[in-house]
């Protein structure tokens, strides 16, 4: 069963505990799995991964075998210093296993948002991101109209809406639609997590119906809301790395 907590932080969200049952997924999120204690196990198409640690890339179709020992798994979005560092990290097929670094700065922190502090100064050699990128991603965070969000960020940053993509699909290897859809499943997370009904958050993340939140739940998570529910809703459990 789905056992821990989740966490929410700036454009990352974290969960450790026992994984359950889940469909093959990907994301737009650069995904960090660790195993506390024992190695995790990764499906994979055509192969399984069992490691101490793995680096998932965006679009990375993938699957995270229940197990009874606990796992961690960190999500980054695309445009952070930290989410580019570790895209940089990853092999030719989208993933990559963790270095001893990496995994020792996981048992060595106290909680979630310290080892996202303590893996930004590990891996903290990597440029920004455009400046004008990163105003229309902000602006896009914000933007709660739905259609022609992109359009009016690009022009507030002075940019055309295919020169935006363009730049968003170079800098973040991922497509500003993916992103888009990633930061509404990304609302309407909180929103769930805060009590709130599958209608409500749906609507909280700017989806068009209850339907459509699922269908993109199911394909960028691998689960239902309504499981995706029950997992945000658990109060916080101690923070455990080995």
């Amino acid at each position: 069963m789905w056992d821990g907590s989740v966490t929410f932080g700036d454009s990352w969200a974290g969960y450790i505990g026992r994984a359950d049952q889940n469909t093959a997924h990907s994301h737009v999120a650069i995904q960090l799995c660790i195993g506390v204690g024992q190695p995790a196990t990764l499906e994979l198409p055509g192969k399984v991964i069992r490691a101490a640690g793995v680096i998932i890339g965006p679009n990375v179709e993938h699957r995270a075998v229940a197990e009874s020992h606990p796992v961690a798994f960190l999500y980054v979005s695309p445009d952070t210093a930290l989410g580019r560092a570790l895209n940089a990290l990853l092999q030719d097929d989208g993933i990559a296993l963790a270095s001893d670094e990496l995994l020792e700065c996981f048992r060595r922190s106290t909680s979630l948002s310290h080892f996202v502090d303590a893996l930004s100064r590990l891996l903290a050699m990597t440029p920004p991101i455009d400046h004008r990128l990163h105003k229309a991603l902000n602006i896009l965070r914000l933007d709660r109209d739905g259609p022609g969000c992109v359009s009016r960020a690009a022009q507030a940053v002075g940019l055309s809406s295919p020169r935006l993509r363009c730049v968003a699909t170079h800098q973040m290897g991922v497509s500003l639609s993916q992103w888009i859809i990633w930061n509404k499943l990304e609302r309407a997370s909180k929103s769930l997590a805060g009590g709130s009904t599958l209608s409500d958050a749906a609507a909280d993340g700017g989806f068009s119906d209850q339907a459509h939140l699922a269908r993109m739940m199911r394909r960028m998570i691998g689960m239902t809301p309504r499981t995706a529910a029950v997992v945000l809703r658990k109060p916080s459990v101690s923070f455990k790395t080995h």
